[in-house]
């Protein structure tokens, strides 16, 4: 896999900033990634009304889950913030307690995640009846429904741990039908992002996963459990071609659970409602985000210092938009 990109590792921060702290403050709705007291790799949403997830200070956060889940504390979370409009996402890696319903997360990693997925799956569009994409996605071995829900979702998120039981959760959008099914195993392709790779040295080090699929317009999710391993396999990647491009790697997640589960959290954070959209001036310039944590970055080396010094908002505005229009895949 080699090493993370420095250039990515830049944007992380290590605490909330005042970036960071806007953000939440346009968020509705998340998942969270968690492990349970089983051992079991799972997936959870919360959400409610702009600003729902307080923040404490710098470092802790305060929400509300619908229920009350079976957390084990002792393992790492992740939370991925969804803020309406808006393509970028903001992930938030710590260790959480749970009393009742209420969370207390502890920062320890926070970082805006580039709107590519978002941009290939749709999901701020209005939604519209998606019927299962025929015959491209392969055969299921379990439930009929989990079947048709995977050919037709746009977006899923994989929830990851390394071996220290640090989580990640990770965001990947396409047209519907760009899963493929094999059995009881589900295949998602690699595309460019953040090109962190957390999930991929994630599963290198541990095979935990969990998968949470969203159908827009559904008050529902899919949550999918069980084991992760990596493929190259040539055919398999050829399948997944879009635009020409044939991606380099794919996961594939043995599932242990499938369940389509209702979802309070949509609903409490009118997900799919394009009336409670957050405005664009409510929002910080995404440039100014993405310079504003290179800077602030708690990365050391002569790297990362030279980067700091070329690095500008004009550029990052530029490249971004760049970015986001000529490498979707």
């Amino acid at each position: 896999m080699g090493s993370r990109p420095l250039g990515s590792m830049l944007k992380s921060l290590d605490a909330l900033d005042s970036h960071c702290v806007q953000l939440l403050g346009c968020a509705s709705f998340a998942v969270l990634g968690y492990i349970d007291v089983d051992g079991q790799a799972r997936a959870t949403a919360a959400g409610g009304v702009l600003g729902f997830a307080s923040v404490v200070d710098a470092t802790h956060l305060l929400l509300e889950l619908p229920e009350p889940v079976p957390l084990n504390p002792t393992v790492g979370c992740g939370l991925l913030f969804f803020i309406p409009g808006l393509g970028e996402t903001l992930r938030v890696n710590g260790r959480a307690t749970l009393q009742g319903r209420t969370l207390t997360f502890t920062v320890e990693e926070a970082f805006v995640h580039c709107a590519k997925a978002l941009i290939r799956s749709g999901l701020w569009k209005p939604p519209a009846e998606l019927a299962p994409a025929a015959g491209a996605t392969g055969s299921w071995a379990g439930d009929p429904e989990v079947r048709a829900w995977l050919t037709r979702t746009p977006f899923v998120l994989l929830m990851s741990w390394d071996a220290q039981g640090n989580a990640d959760v990770s965001p990947k959008g396409d047209p519907a039908g760009f899963l493929r099914l094999d059995g009881t195993r589900v295949a998602v392709p690699d595309r460019p992002g953040n090109r962190r790779t957390d999930t991929f040295h994630n599963v290198l080090e541990q095979p935990r996963a969990a998968l949470l699929a969203l159908i827009p317009g559904e008050a529902r999710v899919l949550e999918v459990s069980g084991t992760a391993s990596l493929s190259s396999e040539p055919a398999l990647l050829t399948s997944m071609t879009v635009e020409g491009k044939v991606p380099k790697l794919a996961l594939l997640l043995e599932a242990r659970s499938a369940r389509i589960l209702a979802s309070p959290a949509i609903l409490d954070a009118g997900l799919w409602d394009m009336s409670r959209h957050v405005p664009k001036e409510r929002l910080p310039k995404m440039s100014d985000v993405f310079i504003d944590h290179v800077r602030r970055s708690p990365q050391r080396g002569a790297a990362a210092a030279a980067l700091r010094v070329l690095a500008s908002k004009r550029m990052m505005s530029w490249a971004i938009d760049v970015d986001y229009k000529k490498n979707l895949y």
